[in-house]
């Protein structure tokens, strides 16, 4: 696992940056870069939603309004590969009904999240192939 922090939400007041080495996220305003020498004078929240929800209060942003879809990292005819505002990575088939995710609605993904993309679309092609089989 990469202990590099990294952007996972970025808006035109605010960012919120995963930080792997404090197992949390922090948020700050925009433009200003987060790195492992000043993300200890941040904002810290032990999840994306607690972070979200604090950094759209302090910064008088509606949290409804944010919704950002996910970034597709993987896609096919069968099924697409997310990556999570925390960096994981998630698999939707292409036939299914659900909607397509965000980083809203992210936490109700019914599936695994996987910490490599390789693992999410080695997971995604043995979904599909255990539906063809039935």
């Amino acid at each position: 696992m990469s202990d590099q922090i990294t952007k996972v939400f970025e808006h035109a007041d605010f960012a919120i940056w995963h930080v792997p080495q404090a197992n949390g996220y922090v948020y700050e305003a925009a433009g200003i870069a987060i790195d492992e020498d000043n993300y200890a004078d941040c904002p810290f929240e032990r999840t994306y939603d607690d972070a979200l929800h604090a950094a759209c209060e302090l910064y008088d942003v509606e949290v409804g309004s944010l919704s950002t879809p996910l970034p597709v990292v993987y896609s096919n005819a069968l099924f697409k590969v997310y990556q999570t505002p925390a960096g994981g990575y998630i698999h939707v088939a292409c036939d299914d009904d659900a909607e397509t995710p965000t980083d809203q609605n992210v936490q109700a993904h019914p599936g695994e999240v996987y910490k490599r993309k390789e693992d999410a679309v080695i997971a995604a092609f043995e979904q599909d192939l255990a539906q063809r089989k039935r």
